[in-house]
């Protein structure tokens, strides 16, 4: 081989190596920057984190008595509310005067309500859904709500369509993640 020829070969053999470790710096960020995205969507993520907690009142003072079922996102981020289930002994409650007949009470006892489906909670807001200061029925819902076989589920997402299910039936404080909410149908609570 001539001279000329051994250093063209030397100078190949030099820009191979710079391509080689070229490459690999290459990947070394690349890794580096996919990480770092993760870990800033999952910083994003709890920075909206959404929580609602159900939050049932009850008193019993002998001569007065009340009852309400609410919900409160207890999270950082804003809760888009999806269905929930109300069922006493099995059957949907899908209105408060479906709720009240299921427990026995009067059609035309004194009810506070409002709609907690397909709603927006903002955080540290509290929606009550049923709420009553009637003596009969706040005893009536009292006890329903204290029977094994009667609960609440609902189901929240984050503005992110990350989605929780949440059952009374399990643990409140650690709600499933679901792919998406359920759809209730005609048996969902809607006012």
């Amino acid at each position: 081989m001539s001279r000329a020829e051994n250093h063209i070969v030397r100078l190949t053999f030099w820009q191979t190596i710079l391509s080689v470790v070229g490459i690999l710096v290459a990947l070394l960020a690349l890794y580096a920057a996919l990480n770092e995205s993760a870990a800033v969507r999952q910083q994003t993520a709890a920075a909206v984190w959404p929580f609602v907690q159900l939050t049932i009142a009850d008193f019993d003072t002998g001569e007065a008595a009340g009852f309400s079922i609410g919900f409160t996102n207890a999270g950082v981020g804003p809760a888009k509310v999806g269905d929930v289930m109300v069922s006493i002994d099995g059957k949907p409650a899908p209105d408060w005067r479906a709720l009240v007949g299921l427990v026995g009470g009067d059609a035309g006892a004194m009810v506070s309500r409002n709609f907690i489906s397909d709603r927006v909670l903002r955080p540290d807001e509290t929606v009550e859904i049923i709420a009553t200061m009637d003596v009969p029925l706040a005893r009536r819902l009292i006890t329903a709500i204290r029977e094994p076989g009667n609960y609440i589920a609902f189901c929240y997402c984050s503005i992110f369509d990350d989605c929780w299910l949440a059952d009374s039936r399990k643990n409140l404080q650690a709600p499933e993640p679901v792919e998406m909410c359920p759809d209730y149908g005609d048996v969902a609570y809607r006012n």
